[in-house]
């Protein structure tokens, strides 16, 4: 999976086909299950500025129109969030839903385009139009139709979406297209693994007994937000902008090892009791240090809440947080370890809902917009990991403002790559070139101590079976 921005989307051209909703069969009815945590707070944010998830992927030949076609009304059939809306009434925002049986998709005259410039503008305003947060449809079905490959692409609003649902969207719509293209009439969707509905998730959530005020959990989130006086941690090193301020959003795509070198890299951290995650953020931290951002490395990061059947292939967003203090070592492989056991740690934190810890705080004390946290997703363990490549399969973010730093590392068969959303200025440009940089040279170094033949192997049996455990997937 290529994890990337659409301004850096690069597609050939070709004629853009698209699919309209037809909703005049259906009136929705009022959800009685109110909108996720995650939900509510990207409601309550919706500007000007669209923030939507799309996926992408490659097939042969042209399109094959009606299978595409049948392909995305199974797709918008099968997960219950796909036919779900909201409404603003007041300050209350609406679940509204749809009946499936009722939907039906109009495909709309096909655009041509003459340049990869002119493909990826249209693609990119077609998204902005169709994918935002109120009303129905919030997603944009579309292809590039070629005469050789053509590109399968479709976005969706966040809060209908998360990175792991972009993966399960591409792994559906290539089963789905390639069973209606090769056996129009006999290939059936039910042969799809079982999909839970997100709503059913989202009702689940909200009629949660709470967690005691007494959890340790719990105090353990408030103790982390009492050292920082309520606020979430920010990047702790300067990008140019001042709490209040927000700059155009610019992203840095890299990668950060080969697939050898990862490998090398996942075992030394598998020996050191830690994961990948836990490897890449220690030689974060440690970088923070030596650039003069403090001794440890306070941050958010987000994990999924896929945890049970149902939800194993159900698209919607499925993510929570949790808060990590990184601390370096007295090497670098001191902080490897160090790193993962605060990692398990903290992964225990996130059973804790969110908005419980808002409530015992009193309500956050938010300085900044956005909130500088670090994702890790290994695609390869995901639904349909094993034809990402095939596929050319692409995980593409829109591009709006930015007010802190945030970070997306990916493991993928090509190895691991990490994508920055930053603010685009002066300061943050070289602030975040030089970081990562810096980060880059000290995943290295830390390999080479495992080449000298410097690795520990941990004596802890519980820390080695919990290392590949916290090499989750997480939220986009």
């Amino acid at each position: 999976m290529r994890v990337t921005t659409i301004d850096r989307f690069d597609t050939a051209s070709g004629e853009i086909l698209s699919w309209a909703v037809d909703v005049s069969r259906s009136a929705p009815r009022v959800s009685a299950v109110p909108p996720s945590f995650n939900q509510t707070v990207h409601l309550a944010s919706a500007g000007e500025h669209s923030v939507w998830l799309a996926a992408a992927f490659t097939v042969d030949g042209p399109i094959d129109r009606t299978a595409l076609h049948r392909a995305y009304h199974a797709l918008i059939t099968r997960h219950g969030t796909l036919h779900s809306a909201f409404r603003r009434d007041g300050d209350v925002f609406v679940r509204e839903e749809y009946d499936a049986r009722t939907l039906t998709l109009r495909p709309n005259p096909g655009v041509r385009a003459t340049s990869p410039q002119t493909t990826r503008q249209a693609i990119w305003k077609a998204l902005d139009a169709a994918c935002h947060p109120f009303g129905f449809p919030a997603y944009f079905l579309a292809a590039i139709d070629r005469p050789d490959a053509s590109t399968i692409v479709c976005g969706f609003d966040h809060s209908h979406v998360d990175a792991y649902s972009i993966s399960i969207i591409v792994n559906d719509l290539h089963r789905l297209y390639r069973g209606h293209r090769d056996a129009l009439e006999t290939f059936s969707a039910e042969l799809l693994p079982m999909s839970g509905n997100f709503v059913d998730y989202c009702a689940e959530e909200s009629a949660a007994t709470p967690i005691r005020p007494s959890d340790p959990r719990l105090l353990s989130w408030l103790r982390f937000f009492d050292e920082r006086d309520g606020t979430p941690p920010s990047f702790p090193l300067d990008l140019g902008v001042a709490p209040g301020q927000t700059a155009p959003q610019r992203t840095d795509v890299r990668p950060l090892l080969d697939e050898a070198a990862t490998e090398r890299f996942a075992a030394l951290c598998r020996r050191n009791g830690a994961s990948p995650l836990a490897g890449v953020l220690a030689a974060m931290a440690d970088t923070v240090r030596r650039l003069g951002g403090g001794p440890e490395l306070a941050l958010l990061f987000p994990l999924h809440t896929r945890r049970n059947g149902p939800w194993e292939n159900a698209v919607g967003w499925f993510t929570t947080n949790a808060p990590l203090q990184v601390v370096g070592g007295r090497d670098a492989l001191d902080s490897v370890r160090r790193t993962g056991s605060a990692l398990r740690s903290a992964m225990r934190l996130a059973e804790v809902p969110v908005p419980q810890v808002i409530s015992a705080m009193n309500g956050m004390n938010m300085v900044r917009r956005d909130i500088f946290m670090v994702s890790y997703i290994d695609y390869r363990v995901l639904p349909g990991g094993d034809v990402h490549t095939e596929l050319d399969a692409h995980h593409i973010s829109n591009v709006t403002t930015a007010d802190d730093a945030q970070f997306w590392i990916s493991r993928t068969d090509h190895g691991l790559a990490i994508r920055t959303r930053y603010p685009d200025t002066a300061i943050g440009r070289a602030t975040i070139d030089t970081f990562l940089g810096s980060v880059a040279r000290s995943i290295e170094h830390t390999l080479s101590m495992s080449v000298q033949g410097l690795t520990t192997t941990v004596a802890d049996p519980t820390a080695r079976r919990h290392a590949r455990s916290t090499a989750v997937p997480a939220a986009s």
